[in-house]
């Protein structure tokens, strides 16, 4: 998928699991925006070994230069201590996209070196380790990079989701380039619909009390019904209809930024409403 799908999909999945984190009694929005940022990092990292630039590049070049480096030693290690005899992997570990950063043996040893670079900088800046952050930050990134995989499931290029030990491969008829001249894929906004849309309810029904942010057993809810949408997000993948999923990619794009303003709205009056209590 393109970078803003990946970016909006894995919020869009990730956000209501901060709304306890913001909303309850001991409300902790350090945490929250923690695991925010880093499934935000996380939702583009695996593409650090696209050919091209992605939008890892453009929007967030320290972390791109981090993660190009990081990439090159995970394969160069898979070398180097010849893995692949001494685990009969069936696949050799090189520099390709989709290869070893698009599996989660590499989403598992990325997310645990970036977290394990993040403590050893922030003990240098601040002289201490906060051990919840720290593991907030590992849960947001390796929880971002995880995404990035599900999401590129739903792809016609799919995953290799065993790799390098097998041929195991996921996938699904969404096609991110020009399939059709002037028609787009309309299923990735869709996507983030219905997350927004579940996210939006979650909210109302805490505002009106229905839900008890407070109780542990909310986050059992939250999984059960993000679960649901994402069994939606497959099966959706998997029907493969021109004609029903590519419409016309100007019309596409006004209901991304008709989406985009409403969120933008939304957060602006609860800012307000925070600020002067009306």
């Amino acid at each position: 998928m393109l970078g803003k799908d990946h970016v909006s999909i894995t919020l869009g999945t990730v956000f209501p699991f901060t709304i306890p984190l913001i909303f309850s009694e001991n409300s902790q929005p350090v945490y929250a925006l923690c695991v925010l940022v880093a499934a935000l990092i996380g939702s583009l990292a695996p593409d650090a070994d696209s050919d091209g630039k992605p939008k890892l590049h453009y929007d967030f070049k320290i972390i791109y230069y981090i993660m190009v480096p990081l990439h090159k030693l995970i394969v160069f290690s898979f070398s180097f201590f010849n893995f692949k005899e001494k685990m009969n992997l069936e696949y050799v570990v090189e520099e390709q996209h989709r290869g070893v950063m698009h599996s989660p043996i590499g989403v598992f040893i990325s997310s645990f070196l970036l977290t394990l670079l993040t403590t050893i900088v922030g003990y240098f800046i601040f002289h201490e380790i906060n051990a919840t952050l720290i593991g907030f930050l590992f849960l947001g990134l390796i929880s971002g990079q995880f995404l990035h995989l599900l999401e590129d499931s739903c792809t016609v290029s799919g995953i290799k989701w065993l790799f390098p030990f097998g041929t195991g491969e996921l996938k699904g008829s969404i096609y991110t380039g020009n399939k059709i001249e002037g028609k787009k894929d309309i299923r990735p906004f869709l996507y983030r619909v219905f997350l927004l849309f579940f996210s939006a309810i979650l909210l109302i029904f805490h505002s009106l009390g229905t839900i008890d942010v407070n109780e542990p057993a909310v986050y059992l809810f939250i999984f059960a019904a993000v679960t649901l949408i994402w069994g939606l997000i497959f099966l959706i993948a998997k029907i493969d209809n021109d004609n029903l999923w590519m419409q016309d990619a100007k019309k596409v794009r006004e209901l991304e930024r008709a989406v985009d303003r409403i969120g933008k709205h939304d957060t602006v009056r609860k800012r307000r409403k925070k600020r002067y209590g009306n």
